[in-house]
């Protein structure tokens, strides 16, 4: 029983969050709603259940120009008023500018200059919002009133998006993260899972170690093992965490390791979470690991998939292209995992692939990750297609 709400960012790394106590008493309610009915019940938001609940139009996720433009396509006259809402954590609920309520003129384009921060209706000015914006991330909030009182709605949701050389604490603490120290705690908790089901072995080697979360938690499970990251910054917080000679900045597609990575070969596992996705030849990169592992090594990798629903749907503006560091979503899937994996002598133990990954306010694209969220038979679809948009997979030197 599950109550949705169509801003919870269903996806990679996502952080707990507490759960207030009305969710908690409808959470109560739609148990015992199942029981009676002998059915799965499911609060949607209210849009769900009108097909002319929310305004026509077509607009762009991620922003490549200077100016954003929403195409209204709606027929009808009425009072068009508009919000622009930044984002607090993962919620857009910080009101960045409000147009008062203007005659909507039928058919027409709402746009918004980046760089003056004119906001323009069919052509006329309606105000203008301050910038710089807080985030990268912003959406509109767009209501309509047609002259027999009927309301129409509607979020929009788009990102800006960034084009820099340097993952500094930024990346990890906004611009790409929200929180990375929140958001990757379950995900080491699952791999943690995994390198105990497979039977993982030190030394580890963690490619991508970012501030050594996973290496901490290694730790304490009698793991010991070192890292490597690009970030600077990273680096130096997991060198507070974890001492000195654990980690170390390196970018493993055009640099040599460290001697004291080296020394430390064969290791016994090998961990690559969220990280295969960064380099620009991921497959070269996994050769040139491959050295490092001996007959009964295991790889526990997670990574995105290219042949994902979601991608097929959204195209360039899958959620998968949000961080600019991603070089190379386009290459990876579950499919060519299977064939460069074994011949590169890996045996995949375990590939599945999991989750909807969309963040974007606008309800529409909210759909699918509602449908993931509450439908274990959408879940399967998703797993026995291998459609899901995060791969995790597992696998032995031969």
């Amino acid at each position: 029983m599950v109550e949705l709400h169509p801003l919870v960012p269903a996806g990679r790394g996502r952080a707990a969050m507490s759960v207030p106590p009305v969710t908690r008493l409808k959470g109560l309610f739609l148990r015992a709603l199942s029981r009676i009915t002998n059915r799965h019940a499911v609060l949607l938001p209210a849009e769900a259940g009108r097909d002319d609940a929310l305004i026509d139009l077509r607009a762009p996720y991620r922003v490549t120009g200077a100016v954003l433009t929403v195409d209204l396509r709606e027929t009808g006259s009425g009072r068009l008023s508009a919000t622009l809402l930044g984002y607090e954590g993962h919620f857009p609920v910080r009101v960045l500018w409000t147009g008062e309520a203007r005659e909507y003129p039928g058919p027409s384009a709402l746009g918004l200059d980046l760089v003056s921060g004119a906001v323009r209706l069919d052509g006329s000015d309606w105000g203008r919002v301050p910038l710089p914006l807080p985030g990268r991330r912003f959406c509109w909030k767009l209501r309509l009133v047609a002259p027999d009182g009927r309301v129409r709605e509607r979020l929009t949701g788009h990102y800006v998006p960034l084009d820099v050389s340097a993952v500094g604490r930024e990346y990890f603490e906004g611009e790409n993260y929200v929180d990375h120290e929140a958001q990757s705690a379950a995900d080491h908790q699952e791999i943690m899972r995994l390198l105990r089901s497979h039977g993982a072995r030190a030394p580890v080697l963690e490619v991508g170690c970012a501030t050594g979360g996973l290496l901490a938690a290694l730790d304490a499970e009698g793991l010991t093992g070192v890292g490597v990251d690009v970030s600077e910054w990273a680096i130096a917080r997991s060198a507070e965490r974890l001492g000195p000679d654990r980690t170390w900045v390196c970018d493993v597609e055009k640099d040599e390791l460290p001697a004291l990575v080296t020394a430390r070969r064969p290791f016994g596992t090998l961990v690559l979470a969220a990280v295969l996705e960064h380099f620009r030849e991921p497959f070269a990169v996994l050769a040139r690991l491959t050295p490092l592992a001996a007959p009964g090594t295991v790889l526990v990798l997670s990574t995105t998939n290219r042949d994902s629903l979601c991608q097929m749907l959204f195209g360039s503006e899958w959620e998968g292209h949000f961080d600019w560091t991603h070089r190379s979503v386009d290459q990876i899937s579950a499919r060519t995992l299977r064939a460069e994996l074994p011949a590169l002598g890996w045996r995949i133990e375990r590939l599945t692939t999991d989750l909807v990954w969309d963040i974007s306010a606008d309800p529409t694209r909210a759909t699918v990750r509602e449908w993931w969220a509450s439908d274990a038979r959408f879940r399967r679809l998703l797993a026995e297609r291998e459609l899901g948009d995060i791969i995790t997979c597992v696998a032995v030197k031969t």
